[in-house]
């Protein structure tokens, strides 16, 4: 009988069509983790030869903390390839794993009757269940320590067991070895946000924006989000100035409330209490102010509404006119004093307008010139594409496309973020298709070129171009520019009624890479930035945006970290 089991790194895409034949995936036997991190690894299974479908139950039996996710695939189209290919699972169309549908890490097997002459079993708790066949391996992820709890050191023992629900018989068993260093990761001292579409949660499940529906299912993705190390999030004041089109209207989701009255502009902001409020209960630390004027130049208002829903400010109203403008400096005097009220007025930072060219410099300084003077401190932070607005003296701290890194010069500029989008060829990024590599490294990256932060569209973007046509991830991940992922990093589900989200395998992946970049500034507090630096990079080469290297390589590189740490203890 060949090996029904197989554990493989969290660095390892298991593609359908892939079978020993084909493709053989390196097996792994444990690893090490610092014992404030989740670790993950996945479990490949299929059933004994000659059988087209097996109900089974796969278990992790461990001391420590532990959850399970059965990995579900989408169709992904067209999967984007670059001119290299390399950092790419595959460059035909086909089906790519990515949804984690949550299970019991340790299934209970409860005895069932059927009608038949036998008995059969169920697992008790799941409604994803698993079905093994003898033709492909399927996957099973686990990670260890979702919550990031300090446990203690020391090496632990996970027995993985696969039972078959028609005789609840072992078909098969492996153990891994988890080793948890006496170290602890220090505390995530850098920017890590992807946007938050308000509107895109409201069509998705069907609900009005900040309702008590809303918030129900706003809660689960708050949690998701600062599980994974999501530590920033988009304040939507106004409808966020964002992919949408000249002359055309988003989703109303404005939190501030705006009237105009006899002695000026007046202001409420209880919506918006209630959304910080709420996001501070679930984890997050730092709130982006929505941009202050239109995309990419910031020549008009954003949309602005007010208590009727009358649309007052828009793509129809010059940004620097003497109407926004009393109105904005208004707005921002009001806000202080209520994130004064929040407590949250050290924890902010400003957006402008997305993506301005260099040529649309002087809008966007006469934007800055308007209400710079009142931000009491706050960064203005923008995506762009060189460090040249910071010379101008027009932004803080730039957020510079990751492709773009060799422009800067930090003796000009002495701190920057990156971004990626769904665009840039042999660079880090997060689509489906990539590489599970080429979305961890990022972490290296941001290592290497000293980031403050990282920023990304889109952690729940629904639509299609320009905000236009709702889309079903799980269905059609494609859908926008036919980058499969780009605008997301979990699913809207509904099952028996219940609303729900899940995280991909990408956002797992994205949670690696923030960690491997606190390991790194760990290791680095032990030997100096040189001495790690020169680490990395005697295994990898010159870190650049363009070095991705092997799922394999970065997963021994993590670990050669993690024992370079333990010589410290």
């Amino acid at each position: 009988m060949s090996q029904l089991l197989k554990i493989v790194s969290s660095q390892y895409k298991h593609l359908p069509h892939r079978h020993e034949d084909f493709i053989a995936p390196r097996e792994i036997s444990g690893g090490s983790m610092l014992k404030n991190e989740p670790y993950s690894f996945q479990v490949l299974y299929k059933a004994p030869d000659g059988n087209l479908c097996v109900p089974v139950s796969i278990s992790a039996e461990t001391s420590l903390q532990a959850e399970a996710f059965r990995v579900d695939c989408v169709s992904v189209i067209h999967p984007v390839p670059s001119e290299s290919g390399r950092e790419y699972e595959s460059t035909a169309p086909g089906l790519f794993p990515d949804i984690l549908m949550p299970r019991p890490a340790s299934p209970e097997i409860r005895p069932a009757k059927t009608a038949w002459s036998r008995d059969t079993y169920l697992e008790k708790d799941t409604e994803n269940l698993l079905n093994a066949t003898s033709g492909y391996y399927q996957s099973v992820w686990f990670t260890i320590n979702p919550l990031s709890k300090t446990i203690k050191a020391g090496e632990y023992k996970i027995r993985l067991t696969m039972t078959s629900l028609n005789t609840n018989t072992l078909l098969d068993e492996a153990e891994f070895t988890l080793n948890v260093i006496n170290a602890a990761l220090p505390k995530q001292d850098f920017y890590y946000t992807n946007w938050f579409h308000v509107d895109c949660v409201c069509d998705a499940f069907g609900v009005k924006p900040y309702s008590n529906a809303f918030y129900k299912i706003f809660d689960r993705y708050i949690s998701n989000m600062t599980k994974h190390r999501q530590n920033t999030l988009l304040l939507p004041a106004f409808t966020p100035a964002l992919d949408t089109a000249i002359g055309e209207e988003r989703m109303n989701v404005q939190l501030v409330e705006v009237k105009k009255g006899e002695n000026g502009w007046e202001f409420g902001f209880e919506k918006m209490r209630r959304f910080v409020r709420h996001s501070l209960k679930h984890g997050i630390t730092v709130f982006e102010h929505c941009h202050l004027f239109s995309q990419w130049g910031a020549k008009n208002a954003p949309n602005v509404y007010d208590a009727d829903g009358n649309r007052i400010f828009g793509f129809d109203t010059d940004a620097s006119g003497k109407e926004y403008t009393e109105f904005i400096r208004a707005y921002l005097v009001a806000f202080f004093k209520f994130a004064v009220e929040e407590k949250i007025e050290n924890s902010l930072i400003f957006h402008l307008s997305d993506e301005p060219k260099a040529e649309q410099l002087d809008s966007y300084k006469a934007a800055h010139d308007t209400v710079a003077d009142l931000l009491m401190g706050s960064p203005v932070c923008d995506a762009m594409f060189d460090c040249s607005f910071y010379e101008a003296g027009v932004v803080d701290q730039p957020i510079l496309h990751i492709s773009h890194t060799d422009r800067y010069d930090k003796a000009k500029c002495p701190g920057i973020w990156v971004y990626y989008t769904g665009g840039g060829k042999d660079t880090t990024n997060r689509k489906i298709s990539n590489t599970a590599a080429a979305t961890r490294v990022l972490g290296l990256h941001m290592y290497k070129f000293e980031a403050l932060g990282f920023l990304q569209w889109a952690y729940n973007f629904y639509y299609d171009r320009l905000s236009f046509g709702y889309c079903d991830p799980k269905i059609n991940p494609c859908a926008y520019k036919m980058f499969p992922g780009i605008t997301y990093l979990c699913y809207p589900v509904v099952s028996k009624g219940k609303s729900d989200v899940v995280p991909s395998i990408r956002e797992k992946l994205m949670c690696e890479a923030m960690d491997d970049l606190r390991a790194l500034k760990l290791l680095e507090s032990k030997i100096g930035r040189e001495s790690t630096l020169a680490l990395c990079e005697e295994m990898l080469g010159e870190i650049t945006p363009t070095n991705i290297p092997t799922g394999e390589t970065l997963r021994k590189l993590r670990e050669i970290i993690n024992a370079k740490i333990a010589e410290f203890i």
